[in-house]
């Protein structure tokens, strides 16, 4: 089963990055204790934008806002509400060995309010990295939660000061 997922890679107002430490030992225990950025499922019928708010604020307490999504929403002539939006970066779990299937999108954030929380049971070790200490870090991919690796590689080569 495929799940649909959100990701956020959150900025603070110096430009550090905020990493966690994910621990979902029941959820998913073969990828414990290793580096990722808050993320998390979207629920049927909600707007993907909305969930990655939502997640950042239920896994770390954080109020973020996205950056640049380009987003646009319509109502087409059947009624029907369709948005058009331009994530980050998609992303999916092609293949594992773990039975576990994600694909998703993962939004640019930056921090607009809230207080660092952390959801215990989901994430610990919460940390900001500047863009060099998180392309150091990332030298050791199998430091980081698969499926967030390529996606943090590609921000730190297109991010610029």
């Amino acid at each position: 089963m495929t799940r649909l997922i959100v990701s956020a890679i959150i900025i603070n107002d110096k430009g550090e990055v905020f990493l966690q430490k994910r621990y979902k030992p029941k959820a998913s225990p073969a990828y414990l204790d290793v580096w990722e950025i808050p993320a998390g499922g979207v629920d049927d019928g909600e707007d993907v934008a909305i969930a990655c708010l939502r997640e950042v604020k239920e896994e770390c307490g954080l109020d973020v806002q996205i950056v640049d999504s380009q987003g646009l929403t319509y109502l087409a002539d059947n009624k029907d509400v369709v948005k058009a939006f331009n994530p980050f970066m998609c992303q999916q779990m092609v293949e594992t060995e773990h039975g576990l299937g994600w694909v998703g999108f993962a939004f640019v954030c930056r921090v607009v309010g809230g207080e660092l929380k952390m959801q215990t049971e989901e994430a610990k070790d919460p940390t900001w990295v500047t863009i060099e200490q998180l392309r150091e870090m990332l030298k050791k991919p199998e430091e980081f939660f698969s499926l967030q690796d390529p996606v943090l590689q590609k921000f730190t080569e297109l991010f610029l000061l």
